[in-house]
């Protein structure tokens, strides 16, 4: 096996934490938007749309979610790894380390695209 010393993983899991609950409240804030914007405008077509966001916005918390739950077993794992190795880690970790990164990336996209397309229905209909 291959080990890279444990201060060369980029991405720190409480700064990644405290940016997923970042988003998690901001989901919970135009989630309650939602319903005050769903509650002025009956259309079929608005309560379609916000049909829409809500599942989106369900999905995305669930995805955040999920991103938690892995990013606190990377820790563990590499916290168990680092010590077992006197601050060495095993070099796999550190790929699991930067698929977490790119994840993260990925989900930041549709996040911004999701804000947009929401921001456009929130215009639309208040």
């Amino acid at each position: 096996m291959s080990y890279t010393n444990v201060l060369n993983l980029p991405n720190q899991p409480k700064e990644l934490e405290h940016m997923l609950k970042f988003y998690e409240q901001e989901f919970n804030f135009l989630e309650k938007l939602l319903g005050e914007v769903v509650s002025k405008n009956t259309s079929r077509e608005a309560l379609v749309e916000a049909e829409h966001f809500q599942n989106q916005f369900f999905i995305q918390k669930k995805n955040i979610e999920e991103l938690e739950t892995r990013i606190h077993r990377h820790h563990q794992q590499t916290a168990d790894n680092a010590k077992h190795h006197a601050g060495k880690v095993d070099e796999r970790l550190l790929q699991e380390n930067q698929s977490i990164g790119e994840e993260i990336s990925s989900m930041e996209k549709i996040i911004a695209d999701l804000r947009a397309a929401y921001k456009n229905y929130l215009v639309k209909w208040m």
